[in-house]
């Protein structure tokens, strides 16, 4: 039986880098399927399955989907050939990091089939080199309207934070990359805007990007005056079969508060830093 939508806007898996982030999101009550039991089973009965049992389990995480129910899903949710072969591989990239394989070619496949052009997913071979905190602010500041290219300016507009040679390093990188180019009177600009990595995936690129990041972060504590910072903390207790939604929740925030603040035309660059660690142990694992 054919489905009939109206105003319902389609959840693109091209936003998601989680195959269950994607099926718990067109399960939500704005999504095609709502989370509830009567709703669930009859999605399950959908994919052919007599009970929701199966579903379930992928859905909370505890198996990942069979080849038969990727292809009932696929056809189920109304996938092209494209959507289908990005949701494979989300299926693939989780259960390589359950086994704990190296997922740089499933993430390099992902960025080539993801359409949004407004932003560009870059594999984490591709991140290590500029993954020094300075390469994503010196690319943030060539975007501003008073930008001058010249290495003493970017020092001192950085706040003398880095060396000339390594802004030199920076913006040789950005160029060699793509990611900066010129334009028809030789002025540096910016050709990839949002550059988006994976989530949840090791790696010592990632690591050493928040290193750096985090430790600026320190810095401004005392360097910066309150009227210029943000920084405010919460300590509270999560269930642990909470944390993923957590987790995806600040990912939507950071997503949010990214589209509604920046702007092209400010001359400030500012850094947006979220942690959320655990301060216990599981006693359990002893």
């Amino acid at each position: 039986m054919q489905k009939e939508i109206i105003d319902q806007p389609k959840v693109s898996i091209f936003d998601f880098t989680d195959f269950r982030a994607y099926l718990i999101k067109v399960g939500m009550p704005d999504g095609l399927y709502a989370h509830t039991g009567n709703n669930l089973k009859a999605w399950a009965q959908r994919l052919g399955y007599k009970s929701p049992s199966s579903l379930t389990m992928v859905m909370r995480g505890q198996r990942l989907p069979s080849f038969d129910m990727i292809t009932a899903l696929v056809q189920d949710l109304g996938m092209n050939s494209r959507e289908r072969k990005y949701f494979e591989l989300l299926v693939k990239l989780e259960k390589f990091k359950r086994k704990k394989q190296d997922p740089q070619e499933i993430m390099e496949q992902l960025a080539k089939l993801n359409t949004d052009q407004s932003k560009h997913s870059v594999g984490l071979k591709e991140f290590s080199l500029i993954s020094e905190w300075y390469f994503l602010a010196i690319k943030q500041l060539i975007e501003t309207p008073n930008f001058i290219e010249d290495e003493d300016w970017i020092y001192k507009k950085l706040r003398k934070k880095l060396t000339p040679s390594q802004i030199k390093r920076a913006l040789s990188t950005l160029a060699e990359l793509g990611i900066t180019g010129r334009d028809d009177n030789g002025k540096l600009i910016v050709v990839t805007k949002g550059l988006i990595t994976s989530n949840d995936v090791p790696s010592s690129a990632i690591k050493r990007h928040h290193y750096g990041m985090i430790n600026r972060a320190l810095e401004a504590i005392d360097e910066q005056d309150v009227s210029e910072r943000q920084i405010n903390s919460v300590t509270m207790k999560i269930k642990k079969k909470d944390i993923e939604d957590a987790k995806k929740s600040i990912f939507d925030f950071i997503k949010e508060f990214n589209n509604k603040f920046a702007v092209d035309d400010a001359d400030d660059i500012y850094q947006l830093n979220i942690q959320m660690f655990k301060h216990t142990k599981d006693m359990s694992l002893q």
